[in-house]
């Protein structure tokens, strides 16, 4: 006899259009449920059929009453929500918000877990109602220190960046004494982590975070491209939007930037890459606070909890 819980983690797709960060944690999410005894990951895709996902239809065929379903996708966390009631009006639905906003309605009975105590803050004011719990983006082990030379002073992915440092500070950058590597495309996370570790300061200055057609929301949910680069043994310089406060500390392994003072900024990460020396405990200990096991040990939690609800 199986006695194995179903976990439907419900997502739109798996193809090039829908490939995000956020779809590569929830990969990861799934993939830490899996390997615990008593349950089994299973994708449902929304919006394109996957030969190794099922359809909602199939989902709910096969669903029971131990069943859980987990809803992560922020523009149609509602509609999910809808869909499955409609077809299992009693079924146990989790809330993994990686944001708020979309103008997201979440039933009281909904447990919402959350990326960062940044998102957890929103949803505890908007939802009053609703369990809540924190449990981070899983750092994968491939982010971490490997002793290559710092030849890079300066590294910047251009997605999600804002205009000011895109427009202002990066061409300011580009007029000093700096080695610097621009990414404008998606890449591997194996050649991320070897372009971080060849790096001293990774900039990560982000535009206000999107959430529906004329909404912006006070930063991003999470920002796993700065906490890998900590892991990796580089200095961030943010401009401090969202959850990434939860592990950005100025003075400790972050310049703040200032979105305007343009030559204090250009000053503080000049005088940071020429005086940058690695902190290895710091990076050891950031890889280990979000490592898998640490959020394993976080989910386990939680869903013993939540099964008592």
């Amino acid at each position: 006899m199986d006695n194995h819980v179903n976990c439907y983690f419900f997502v739109p797709g798996f193809s090039e259009k829908y490939r995000t960060g956020g779809l590569m944690v929830i990969k990861d999410v799934a993939g830490i449920v899996e390997k615990k005894s008593e349950y089994c990951s299973k994708f449902v895709t929304t919006h394109e059929s996957c030969t190794d996902a099922l359809s909602p239809e199939q989902a709910c065929r096969e669903a029971n009453s131990d069943s859980l379903f987990f809803v992560t996708w922020g523009p149609l966390v509602s509609a999910h929500i809808k869909l499955i009631r409609k077809n299992i009006p009693d079924a146990r639905i989790i809330y993994y918000a990686q944001s708020f906003g979309w103008n997201i309605k979440v039933p009281p009975r909904i447990p919402i877990i959350c990326v960062s105590r940044f998102v957890m803050s929103q949803w505890a004011l908007y939802a009053p109602e609703n369990y809540c719990a924190y449990i981070a983006p899983p750092l994968h082990s491939i982010f971490k220190m490997t002793n290559q030379t710092r030849d890079i002073d300066v590294l910047i992915h251009k997605r999600k960046q804002n205009s000011y440092c895109l427009n202002h500070l990066l061409p300011a950058l580009q007029k000093e004494n700096l080695n610097i590597e621009i990414i404008d495309e998606w890449i591997s996370q194996e050649n991320f982590a070897a372009l971080l570790n060849r790096t001293k300061v990774f900039l990560y200055a982000t535009e206000l975070h999107k959430a529906g057609l004329f909404r912006r929301l006070p930063g991003e949910g999470f920002g796993l491209p700065a906490l890998e680069a900590l892991a990796c043994g580089a200095i961030v310089g943010s401009n401090l939007l969202g959850g990434v406060t939860d592990f950005l500390t100025p003075g400790e392994n972050c310049i703040k930037l200032q979105n305007g003072d343009l030559h204090s900024d250009v000053t503080s990460i000049r005088d940071a890459a020429h005086a940058f020396a690695v902190n290895e405990k710091a990076a050891h200990e950031i890889a280990e606070e979000y490592s898998f096991n640490a959020a394993s040990e976080k989910w386990t939690r939680a869903l013993g909890t939540l099964s008592k609800m």
